[in-house]
């Protein structure tokens, strides 16, 4: 069974979605390794009328990009105030647009608080999908399998229970399996969006509407068995806890990990976050 499409003709999307979309769904869940499901069975939201940035809608005035994407690296953007990062601490971060959020939890590790919202949009009379992720969350507003519209606040600016100075981590999946799991997918632009210009070529669409299907979401999720904790994908160096629900690791040292990731670790090079120190000289030079 192929992926879960992401191109689909508009006319025959309402009557093959459902079952198409179930069929996926078994196949992942009788798979040699089980994903976690973060969405009901038979999702839907209303398609997008147009995507705005996720910081002081539409254009994020009074905010900017500490920090870009980088294929094999840096898979998204991270936003801090025009003031600098400690001055965000807890500003509103919004919906991009209209969709169903398929993932709000703690995920620890190098995340913290995530919110995850599948979007589907019209463009050349063609449907589409992608998944918006917003990370390092102060506080969730939102849960799982809750609509969302354009411009909804869903969270607020944090800073990873201390790990991080405060800034929202922003990307935009293609693929739609990757959730929180950057050893899925291509790590470039096969797989990801490049944010803010996704965003600016999307401003106005003809959308909101009646509610489409859309695919459900079955995430690979780290645990308290399986924390995840590769430095190739989260470069912080050594670490000590940061409060509750924050990781312990040091450098080099492996914890037990699903196969999946020891299996696609092997060909993924970069890293995915960043340190607190470089935040701090990026703001220090400007």
């Amino acid at each position: 069974m192929p992926a879960s499409p992401t191109f689909i003709n508009s006319r025959i999307l309402l009557l093959a979605l459902p079952l198409l979309f179930s069929a996926c769904d078994a196949t992942r869940q009788t798979g040699s390794l089980a994903t976690t499901s973060t969405s009901s069975p038979h999702p839907s939201a209303r398609s997008a009328d147009g995507f705005d940035l996720p910081l002081n809608p539409p254009d994020a005035h009074g905010y900017y990009k500490s920090r870009g994407f980088r294929a094999g690296g840096h898979l998204g953007e991270d936003w801090v105030t025009d003031d600098g990062s400690s001055k965000g601490f807890r500003n509103p971060v919004y919906a991009i647009g209209n969709g169903v959020v398929v993932l709000a939890r703690d995920i620890h590790v190098g995340w913290g608080n995530v919110v995850i919202i599948r979007h589907a949009w019209v463009e050349n009379r063609q449907l589409h999908f992608t998944d918006s992720l917003s990370a390092h969350l102060d506080n969730i507003l939102v849960r799982e399998g809750q609509r969302v519209t354009r411009g909804q606040q869903i969270g607020t600016i944090g800073n990873n229970h201390g790990m991080y100075p405060p800034h929202l981590h922003f990307e935009m999946h293609k693929d739609l399996s990757i959730g929180v799991n950057h050893a899925q997918g291509t790590r470039d632009l096969r797989s990801y969006w490049l944010p803010t210009e996704f965003i600016m070529a999307h401003r106005h669409l003809n959308g909101g509407g009646p509610a489409v299907p859309v695919p459900p979401a079955n995430f690979l999720l780290p645990t308290l068995e399986h924390p995840w904790s590769f430095p190739r994908f989260f470069s912080h160096g050594k670490k000590s806890s940061h409060g509750k629900g924050s990781a312990h690791y040091k450098s080099g040292n492996h914890y037990k990990t699903h196969v999946i990731d020891l299996v696609n670790a092997k060909s993924s090079k970069g890293s995915t976050h960043h340190s607190s120190r470089s935040h701090k000289k990026k703001h220090k030079s400007e």
